[in-house]
């Protein structure tokens, strides 16, 4: 396709089995479709990435929340590009099939919708919480259903998903390019990248504790790790386990559901495996004079009818998923179903019916329960676990930079200015590549303005905040401190 073009930021210089291709080699790869069609595509590597959920209300009695794991898999780049031009070229007929069904307003993630503005400027999930909201508002007298897929790309069926990529391009069937992607994104197969790392010597036993328990850690520095992991030889000897010393790592998705999130392609294919979810939902919706939207496996339905009436909608919905794949199921702890009632002063009265959590509807990171938005807890959770991840590393950093110095010269000395710029992102929030620099402040303040009056008691549940990062920084200066002096006892013990 000519319009198409690979830009700098498109290029990939993270560790992975292959080699680092140039820009003109990369574009003779993936608008080729012969080459495409014989290309060999290399395991997918996987890490878990895993974090404690905050709690702010340690006095409550609640128990610690669980703590969480997300499994994460990427492809290697030469891959990774081919994904990337094969999403470009179905998000066409993708596009074209939602305007021809007139649905194009239904599922609103990863498409790049514009703003009603300047046209320039894609939508996010501030946006779409907004109209959302707004709806609720303009309906007045109204039930919200809102409901979660449960592991949903893990439960994409191949033969369904197959159907419907032929009939996106318009083919009884797919073109050998396009099935050799498709086989690679639906039979993929995992290494783990510490398996791998420890079979290549990059990762390994470091040390050992007092009572002789092995520490494993990099044996290189991360920076130092090749771009490209091994040899072909080496990867077929200690990764494909042909060396008979060494059994395979490959772990292969020998079901017959699964793609791998995170795959340059597989948001596309998210998308588009539901259209006819989308259709019917929609219809559903536009029939009782109301709403229906879905941002990936968040399904959202606001009607204006009552309690029963979105009830029976509420429960036919695991039903109505599971048409579309034996494997869709609807999470119960993430359901939920609001009753709004006008009042006479303009705002709205809200009702918990079915559901866990604080009253009110809870979507794309904010809630709203009649009269004002709200950040969700699980929002400024996220926050709070990032500000303890940063405050750790920089205090980390601080205790190395200056030896022998007490804590409150640390303390003193610590950048606290270039440690509140960095509290990165809301997990989730990436509208446009320019929000890629966005802070959680920026988040706030965009949230504020796009809200309006409603949504003033955002700057109330973060005006603590900088109070509490400061209070985080000073206990992880103590931490690395205390760590620090462990350490340099249990080498003076080691010498003797």
């Amino acid at each position: 396709m000519t319009d198409w073009q690979l830009k700098k930021s498109d290029l990939k210089r993270y560790p992975h089995f292959d080699q680092i291709l140039k820009p003109a080699e990369i574009v003779a790869l993936v608008t080729s479709p012969d080459r495409v069609a014989k290309n060999g595509f290399f395991p997918l590597l996987r890490y878990t990435k895993k974090w404690q959920p905050f709690r702010d209300d340690k006095g409550s009695g609640k128990p610690k929340p669980k703590p969480k794991d997300r499994p994460i898999r990427y492809a290697a780049r030469r891959d990774a590009y081919i994904f990337a031009y094969y999403r470009h070229l179905l998000s066409g007929p993708y596009e074209a099939e939602l305007s021809r069904l007139g649905i194009s307003h239904c599922p609103v993630a990863y498409r790049r919708i514009l703003t009603d503005g300047d046209g320039r400027r894609g939508k996010c999930n501030i946006q779409f919480a907004r109209e959302a909201f707004d709806r609720v508002r303009d309906l007045g007298d109204c039930c919200a259903i809102a409901v979660d897929i449960s592991s949903y790309f893990e439960s994409i069926d191949h033969e369904r998903l197959k159907a419907l990529w032929c009939r996106l391009l318009g083919v009884q069937r797919l073109p050998p390019d396009h099935f050799a992607v498709f086989k690679n994104i639906t039979k993929y197969r995992v290494v783990d990248r510490v398996d791998a790392y420890t079979r290549l010597g990059f990762y390994g036993v470091k040390s050992l504790t007092k009572g002789g328990h092995p520490i494993n850690g990099y044996l290189v520095p991360y920076k130092d790790v090749p771009t490209q992991l091994c040899s072909p030889y080496d990867f077929r000897q200690k990764i494909l386990g042909e060396d008979d010393k060494a059994p395979s790592l490959i772990d292969p998705n020998e079901k017959l559901h699964g793609i791998p999130q995170g795959a340059p392609i597989s948001d596309l294919l998210a998308n588009f495996y539901l259209i006819d979810f989308d259709i019917e939902m929609n219809a559903l919706a536009t029939g009782l004079g109301g709403s229906y939207v879905r941002y990936s496996d968040d399904i959202l339905l606001v009607l204006p009818v009552s309690v029963d009436q979105a009830t029976e909608i509420m429960e036919s919905l695991p039903s109505r998923i599971r048409a579309h794949g034996d494997e869709l199921l609807i999470k119960p702890d993430k359901s939920s179903l609001v009753r709004y009632t006008r009042e006479s002063d303009g705002g709205q009265n809200c009702d918990l019916i079915a559901g866990k959590g604080r009253n009110g509807l809870e979507y794309l990171g904010f809630r709203y329960d009649g009269r004002n938005v709200f950040l969700r807890d699980s929002t400024m959770s996220n926050l709070h676990r990032k500000v303890a991840a940063v405050a750790r590393k920089q205090a980390e950093a601080t205790i190395k930079r200056y030896p022998g110095k007490t804590y409150a010269e640390l303390c003193d000395m610590f950048n606290f200015e270039d440690f509140a710029k960095r509290f990165g992102r809301v997990e989730g929030f990436e509208p446009t590549s320019t929000s890629k620099t966005w802070t959680f402040w920026t988040y706030v303040i965009r949230s504020v303005e796009e809200f309006g009056p409603v949504g003033r008691k955002i700057h109330g549940q973060v005006k603590r905040l900088r109070q509490r990062a400061r209070h985080r920084v000073d206990e992880e200066l103590a931490r690395a401190i205390d760590r620090k002096t462990k350490r340099d006892r249990e080498m003076t013990a080691g010498f003797n």
